[in-house]
This record gives C-alpha cells, structure tokens and sequence, in this order.
C-alpha cells in the first residue's frame, strides 16, 4: 500500500511509533514481482516499488528490511532466469542499504506454482550466500517442509519467524491455533535452537485486529520458554564485573595490547580496555554508542558491517580483517573478533588487534596471486585447508600467438618489460569484470568467472571481459612500437560447465586451483584460435543472457568423447563490440605459376616427422594469410608448419575455397610478400598481380 496518496504524510506524522525501538521493515510485496524480466512491464513496476521501498527506508532507518524471492508463476524452463533476476534486485537493495540487514523470507506456494525453491535448494542458497533469514511458518506448512529440521540448518542465520497457521492447503493467516500447525511444539524448537531469533505474529486480515491478536499475544507469551530472556538488556553501569561475571580477568584485559570491548545488543558500549580507548578516542567520553566510535566515512563501511552483521545478527562469533581510519585520517589495518558471551546473550565481546605491519605482508602476498584468492585464503573459513568443491564456473584461456619464435628475437630483459605491461592491462581488465586469475601460463592466462566468490553472471563476465581484453591489444601494440617492441597478437577461448575449485598441494605448500573438463575444453579452444579471435563454447552461449555477434561456428569432437563440441567465433555481446576482429584477406598477391612448398602437420605443439608437399598460390595483400593446395585434405583449424627455404612458418587452416585451403599465419620470421618478391631458393617466381577477390570461408 505504499502509493496510497496519504501513505507518506502518515508515515511522517507518526515517525516517532515507529523510531523508538528497533524495526523491521517489509517491502511491498503484492503485485511486485522480483523474477520480471528485465525492460518488461512487470520489471519497470518491480523497479518503481523497489524505489518506494529505498524512499520510505531511508525515512524510517530500520535495523532489518524483509524480501521475497518470489510472488508469480514460474513458467517452465524460467526458474534459472527469474532466480537470477531476483537475486539483482535483492543486491540493489543491499548496495543502497548497506548498514541495513537484509532478511531473505521463504516465500511462494508449490501448489499455486509460485514456490521459486523447494526446502533443500532454499538452505543451500541461504547458506552459500550466507544470507539472513526469515521463515514464514505458513509459507512451511502448505508446502510439506520440514520447520524442524529447517530450522536446525539455519540456526545460526535465522534472524525471525512470522507466526501464524494454516490448513496446509492454502496460507490465509489464521490465528495461532487455527490450523493443521502444531504451534506450540514449534514454539519448543524454536525456544531451543534460535531463542534470540524475533518472533512476529503475521496477521493481514481485519478480523484478527484487537482482541483476538492480544489473545494470540498472550498465549505466545505462555508457551515461550527461551534460553535467555533479554533481561540483561535492562542492565546499567559500567563495570566489566557486573556484565560480564569475569572479573578474575579484569587485569588481563586492562594490560593487553589488543582493544577490548564490551557492547550490548543495542550497540551501547559498557567496556573498553584503554588499548580500545587510545585506538577508538574514547579517553573522557561516557558510555558512547559503539557505532559513535567510529567515523562515518567511506574507509570504515567494512568495520560498520563487520559490527552490523555480528551484533543485529546475534552471531556467536565473527572474525574478519577490516581497514580502520581515526579521527586524525591515519589508517589501521584491523583484526577484529566479535563473541557473544553464552551466558549474558545480550552482551557481546570484541577484541580487536592491530596488524598494519602484518598486513604489509599480506599485501605483497596479494600481488603474487589474485586479490580475490588472497581474501579467500585470508578471511574464509577454512580457507587455508585442502579441499574443493564442484560449482559452476566459466574458464577463460588467453594466450600470445607465436610467442615461442617471438621471444628468441628479444631480449631476456625487454622480454619481461613487455610481458609485464601486457599482462598488467590483461589484469586490470579481468579484476574489473571479477575474473579470478588462477596462473599466468608462460605468455597466457587462465582465469575463473564464479569462484571463489558467487557470480551469478560469470558467464556474460567472461564474454564481455575476453572483447575488453582484445580491444585492449591495440594500446598495448601502441605501448610496444614507441618501445621498438614487436607487435602482439591473442586470441581467447571461453568455456562453461562444472569444475572443481579450491586448495590443491601438500600441507607444506598449496595452491588455489580450478580443474576438470571445463578446464581443458577452454584450453583446447583457445589453442584453435587466431589472433583477435574469440571462441566461446555453445555451453557459454547458453548461458548468456542475450544473443552475442557470431560470424562463425565450428566443431571437434574431443579426444575419448562420441559427440561433437560446438563453439562459435563471438565479435559482441550487448553493447560490447571487438573494435577490430580478424577475417581473412579481401586482397591477394597471386603467384600465377604458384610454388611447390614443403609442410608438415602439427600434433599439439609437435612437429610430425612425414614430409608433404603443396602449392602455394596466393598471399594476402596484409601478409597475415594465404592460400595454400595440399597433397591430401586439411582438417579444419589444423595447425600446420610451412618450409619455405630455410624458413620455417606456422600456420592454422581457417577456411576452404574452391582452389585451395585458407591458412592464417600463427608466427613467422619473415614477411612472406617479401619472399614472393625477392624469391627464396630455386624459382619462386616473382611475378605477381594484385587481386581484389574475397575467399568465402566455410
């Protein structure tokens, strides 16, 4: 109802009702639908009320803010899509409300068609996401799950439960003991697993309004037995003594280095060591909110979440390594840890240990390996152990064409110079589109879209990542002419599927890798490539959330498998375009009489030791192809090695033409213009002519 015409006017009038206290506040759901296709109808309307949500938010400053998944109809075949689109408008949410917790609710009814996730898809989410929750108890019921065992696997992330009953069939609401729901014994468990967690009696009918719901109240009241009652909150004072019952350790805590603190649920601060009141200013100040401590600045928004998530969360314990900057501007690089104390649950314990100079270190770890990886080694749990896990993930795989013969004709010095700022723009690139660089491979790179951290378009990432990085070669081939430096060329695969991703190695040393077929079948098509070119996998394409430019497709079937591999040559994707793709030439230097050469076929990156012979007969005019007829057929994308004198020239086939084979050069050491000109060992005729003719490719 939030576009009532009075709604805002009200709301203001009354602010102070709902201001007093802690608030939970629910988005519009009715009519709203999160999983709309983007541009539709639907969607533009889901994005007006997201709007009027952030609007009436940012008036009432709640502590928690309630979203729904779902409120239409699947269709068959959209699930994937609609979950994706959700969960963007639940990340549009969080980016504007950053200090506000989000609770995630199950939402939807199986029968009706509008369940998004059933009780085991919905637990693997909240827990891979590691999202806050809220389980409607009548959402539960109508479709069959199993409240105990729900809530037993996300005990530690429930932050709610909207109570009322049903007939299992439909959810209309019904007072609490109205229904095939047993509240009572639910009220048990949840008195013994989540005791903090709220509980809010969810009535939308009129009927239920005044007495009845005071009834209901009441007789929550009588059958809830938590743990712990709150009352601890009521406390006053500030002695570590009284709240804590820890006074055996009072001078441990006034004499260590670390900051000690001492806050309630509320955030009202009732210790601190003076190591805290030296870190924090806190020296001549009274009893000060903890969120007052610290300065609102950008720099402390980790902090601020950090204490966020602990604190309204109700976690046991937290750890995170976060920056800090004082009232002075001088930065600190934090370690902070956050414990609920298990007998006084209201009264949370944070110590917090200065590591600026540890973290130099960490910062040169970082430029060895991938920021992300460093975080996740860093600061996930279990992120330094062995062990991976199978996800979903996109490869890709960039390489350097003839970078083996190129490095024989540079020094070992300017060598380095070069590669260093070529992969320093690659890099910046790949960080800007969350890739994962896994290995830098020689002149290459293998890069991970959706680990170690959740991308849910890890696959149009990939894609628009691997353009930038093409569009990218022609400043760096500028950087390499002002140097005398050769110019480069790359091409790039891209590949879909399932890998398994994590730490690989000893216990003395390990790696974060990514491995399995995903991985070698973007191998495999970033070594068909040429350079400027980008291959990416029908798995890919599937995956992407428009049409990309396609002027080619191909296929190979991989060695032990029975079904061919399509994959496609992409130029776009949205409004992401290569600014200058790779085609064969228009114009050709003829060799009227032709040339017999001698080549050979390439295994991998192993020249075969049988001879063959063939005819060349034409050069593009831009000296990156040619025409060449075989004694016998090429395979297409074959790699091949041409001996023309005593120079050797490789090659792949790209193409077919009535009177011979497509072959685009991959290294070579000379021009080959240059020898039709000048002529290489016994009558390689020189005549040639121009021809302005296009070789259809097939």
């Amino acid at each position: 109802m939030f576009d009532l015409p009075d709604f805002e006017e009200d709301l203001r009038e009354n602010l102070d009702l709902f201001t007093a206290g802690p608030l939970m506040f629910h988005e519009p759901v009715w009519g709203v639908g999160h999983t709309a296709p983007k541009g539709s109808a639907a969607w533009e309307e889901t994005q007006y009320h997201l709007g009027l949500t952030r609007k009436y938010a940012s008036i009432l400053h709640p502590t928690s803010m309630v979203y729904h998944l779902n409120n239409c109809v699947i269709p068959a075949g959209e699930k994937d899509r609609m979950l994706r689109t959700s969960l963007e408008n639940l990340e549009k949410l969080r980016e504007a409300f950053p200090d506000v917790r989000l609770l995630v609710e199950n939402t939807g009814i199986r029968e009706d068609g509008t369940q998004m996730l059933d009780q085991e898809e919905f637990t693997d989410l909240c827990r891979n996401r590691r999202f806050s929750v809220l389980i409607d108890v009548g959402h539960a019921n109508v479709n069959g799950w199993n409240l105990t065992r729900l809530i037993e696997d996300l005990k530690d992330q429930i932050a709610g439960f909207h109570l009322h009953n049903n007939d299992g069939v439909g959810d209309l609401h019904n007072r609490l003991r109205n229904g095939t729901l047993d509240i009572s014994a639910l009220v048990s468990v949840i008195d013994r697993l989540t005791p903090h967690a709220d509980r809010i009696i969810e009535y939308t009918r009129d009927v239920y309004h005044g007495e009845p719901l005071l009834e209901d109240i009441r007789y929550l009241q009588s059958i809830s037995h938590p743990q712990s009652t709150g009352q601890n909150e009521a406390k006053t004072g500030d002695s570590l003594d009284t709240e804590l019952n820890m006074s055996r350790l009072k001078y441990v805590f006034q004499n260590m280095a670390d900051a000690a603190l001492a806050t309630r649920m509320n955030g009202e601060l009732i210790y601190a060591n003076p190591a805290a009141k030296k870190l924090f200013g806190l020296a001549g100040r009274k009893t000060p909110m903890l969120w007052e401590t610290i300065p609102h600045i950008e720099e402390n928004d980790a902090l601020y979440q950090l204490l966020i998530d602990g604190i309204v969360q109700k976690k046991k314990n937290i750890t995170s390594l976060v920056d800090y900057v004082n009232r002075d501007g001088k930065l600190y690089h934090l370690h902070v840890s956050l414990t609920c104390d298990a007998e006084e649950s209201g009264v949370f314990l944070i110590v917090v240990s200065d590591l600026t100079e540890l973290m130099k270190v960490s910062s040169a770890f970082k430029r060895y390996t991938s920021p992300e990886i460093a975080d996740y080694v860093l600061t996930s749990p279990g992120g330094e152990k062995q062990g991976g896990t199978d996800r979903e993930v996109t490869i890709l795989m960039s390489d350097i064409r003839g970078f083996t013969a190129l490095s024989s004709r540079i020094s070992c010095t300017d060598l380095i110079t070069m590669l260093n700022h070529y992969f320093e723009c690659m890099s910046s690139i790949i960080d800007h589109y969350h890739g994962t660089i896994i290995e830098f491979l020689g002149d290459g790179l293998f890069v991970v879209f959706g680990a170690p951290k959740d991308q849910p378009e890890h696959a149009a990432d990939a894609v628009s990542c691997a353009i930038a990085m093409q569009n990218k070669m022609a400043g760096v081939n500028e950087w390499n002419r002002t140097r005398g430096y050769p110019e480069l060329e790359m091409g790039i695969g891209i590949h879909s599927g399932n890998a398994v991703v994590g730490n690989i190695g000893s216990d003395k040393r390990m790696k974060y890798g990514c491995m399995g077929e995903a991985v070698n079948l973007a191998g495999r098509l970033e070594s068909c490539t040429v350079g400027g070119q980008i291959f990416v996998s029908e798995d890919t394409v599937l995956r992407l959330p428009e049409k990309p430019e396609i002027i080619d497709r191909y296929q190979f079937i991989p060695k032990g498998a029975r079904e061919g591999f399509a994959f496609c040559n992409v130029t776009g994707l949205g409004k992401d375009h290569l600014q200058q793709s790779f085609t064969a030439g228009t114009e050709w230097v003829s060799l009227p009489k032709g040339r017999e050469i001698v080549y050979f076929i390439l295994d991998g990156k192993t020249v075969a030791n049988t001879e063959h012979t063939g005819l060349l007969v034409r050069v593009s005019a831009d000296d990156r192809s040619c025409m060449l007829v075989p004694d016998k057929p090429f395979e297409l994308l074959q790699n091949v090695m041409l001996q023309i004198g005593d120079h050797k020239i490789y090659a792949k086939v790209i193409g077919k033409a009535d009177d011979g084979y497509i072959l685009c050069f991959t290294s070579k050491d000379i021009s080959i213009l240059d020898l039709c000109k000048k002529g290489v060992g016994d009558g390689f005729n020189t005549e040639y002519t121009a021809a302005d003719q296009t070789m259809p490719l097939v």
